[in-house]
Formats: structure tokens, sequence, C-alpha cells
């Protein structure tokens, strides 16, 4: 017996070692990698969420912003001296967290036009994932060194946005702080909301202009599931979707609410008709929304959130879900 307790010891301080040795050789790789990035005249390097290398002088003074949500995150990340241009979105409220004053005090809003883009002499642009390789082509053949941001669709995505992005611009430290502040939020919010047993989660729908949306594995299904709500439409197998949830199919979902989009994103979307439209479908007459009439709308900028503020966007749909359970607390 004595023999094995030492055997025991003698196997343990082994890994010991070498778990020792192998850290110490990660951290000298890590000094040598850092060297040859000094001597070749790089700060630092970076890889983009479509897997590309970036290589940094220094941290970027000079940011143009391409999308609503690396908008709101830069805001966070960096003083708004160092961002010389923000998306098209920026100011409206429907869709983006940006003021109207943050938007005036950067003072330069860009839609996807190579020409403009050059123009604000960016040392880094950050665009989407979405956004044409053809168009990332032609910015990096002007010489401009491009971050593609991705298209979150889970919180946990939607961490990494963010951790990777402060990494981008040279700011490790407070990305790392945004997302421990995401934290506490998510954990208190969902201490709050596990008082609701779970056979008394209520069931949404959620509708966009063309019908409803919210498949198994979009954002807004794991904003829902976050939020303690039942999401109808990811009950529906994705064979019978085809990226169109039909009238027939939300009748057998049978939600306790619809939740109606709110933003004009075209100025050609008449949102008091829509909604009236629904509520007098006579399809739609019998389901425990209507006949309850729990229409609710949440503002698309939840909806549709692509930074940080997906706890913002939880929160919301929680409260609009759930008024019982805040007691008077309002979050928007």
């Amino acid at each position: 017996m004595k023999r094995l307790w030492l055997i025991c010891v003698v196997i343990l301080f082994s890994l010991v070692l070498c778990g020792c040795a192998k850290e110490e050789a990660d951290v000298k790789e890590r000094l040598q990698e850092a060297q040859a990035l000094r001597e070749q005249g790089i700060a630092y390097e970076v890889t983009d969420e479509a897997g590309r290398r970036l290589s940094f002088q220094g941290k970027p003074k000079r940011i143009a912003s391409l999308t609503y949500g690396t908008d709101e995150i830069l805001t966070e990340l960096v003083d708004s001296k160092r961002i010389v241009a923000y998306s098209r979105w920026a100011g409206d409220p429907e869709i983006t967290f940006i003021t109207k004053e943050q938007a005036r005090k950067v003072g330069c809003k860009l839609q996807e036009n190579t020409e403009a883009v050059l123009a604000v002499q960016p040392d880094l642009v950050v665009v989407s994932a979405a956004l044409s390789s053809d168009v990332i082509g032609a910015l990096e053949a002007m010489g401009l060194k491009v971050y593609v941001a991705g298209r979150p669709k889970n919180y946990e995505q939607m961490r990494q946005k963010v951790l990777k992005l402060a990494e981008a611009v040279g700011e490790k430290h407070k990305g790392e702080a945004i997302v421990q502040s995401m934290d506490r939020r998510m954990a208190a919010l969902n201490d709050k909301l596990s008082q609701i047993p779970r056979d008394k989660r209520r069931t949404v729908v959620a509708f966009n202009f063309i019908s409803a949306m919210g498949r198994k594995g979009d954002l807004i299904d794991n904003m829902l599931n976050m939020a303690h709500v039942i999401n109808g439409v990811a009950q529906i197998p994705s064979e019978y979707t085809n990226n169109y949830v039909s009238k027939e199919q939300v009748v057998r979902i049978n939600p306790d609410i619809f939740l109606l989009p709110t933003w004009n994103y075209d100025k050609r979307q008449d949102l008091d008709g829509y909604a009236k439209r629904i509520q007098l479908d006579p399809a739609y007459k019998d389901v425990k929304a209507i006949k309850n009439n729990q229409i609710k709308f949440v503002s698309d900028k939840y909806r549709y959130v692509a930074s940080h503020h997906i706890v913002d966007a939880v929160e919301s749909l929680a409260q609009a879900v759930y008024p019982e359970v805040f007691r008077g607390e309002k979050f928007w």
C-alpha cells in the first residue's frame, strides 16, 4: 500500500513538472513570436471572424465602421475621435443604439461605397461577414485594411464578436470588461426569470413584414430562449418552413403572444396597417394571441441586435412577455 502511494506521488509530481515545462515552452514561444513581430515593425496581429490574419503597427486611429453592430461596439471600445465614420443606420432609433448626438459627433455615415470609404482615409475598415467578397476585395485593392466582423446567431458568438473586435482595435481589456458586464447582467436576469415555472412559459410568434420569423438556431430564437420564452416558430420542423411560415402553421402553434415589427426600414411599410391586418385576419381569429389581445411591439433594434446590447434585447423581450415579473421596471 505504501509503495502504491509512492508511485502515485511520483506520477503526480511528473505531471506537474510536465505541465510547468509545457507552460514555460508556451511562454517562450509567445515571447519569440512577439519579438519577431517587433523586428518586422508590427505591434500585434489578429484574426478576424472570416479567418483572415491582420497585422497592426499600432492601434488604429481612423476607424470606419460599415455595420450598425460594430458602430455600437466600437463606441464602447474607443474614443469617438478614433472613429471617422459610422454606418448609414447610425442615429436611427428603430435599428441602432447609436444616438443622433453620437452620430453627429462622428459626423460621417457611410454605405458600402468604396470611393466614399476611401475618401475618409481610414486606417481600418470594419465590415460585416454579409458584405460581398468583391466589395471587400475592392477595398483592400485600394490599400485599405479590412476587418470582417461576424453575424452572431447566439449569445456566445456575440461575446466573441466583442472580444475579437476589441483585440483588433488594441483594446483587449476593454472588450473583456464589456463581456464581463454582459455576463453579470445575464446571470441576474436569468435568476429573475427562473421563478417562472416551465409549464407557465408563454409561447411567442414573431413576425416580419413577410411572415413569421425565428427559425430554430436563429439569433431571435436564442434570445427568446434566454428570456425563458417558447419560440413557436422553432417548433416547426425546418423542412416545413423554407424561409416562409404559413398562416396554417401559426394557427397550429396557437401562440400566447404575437410580436410585430416596428422598423419602417425603407419608408414604404405601413406599421399600423400591418398590425391591423394581422389583428383582423380571419385565419387568426381563434389564436390565443388574438383572442386575448396579446399583440406586442418590441423595437426592431432589439430583434435584430448585433452587439453587446443583446442583453438589453433579452431584457426587453422578457419584460414584454412577462410584465408581471418586473413589477413596473422598464428597460427601454
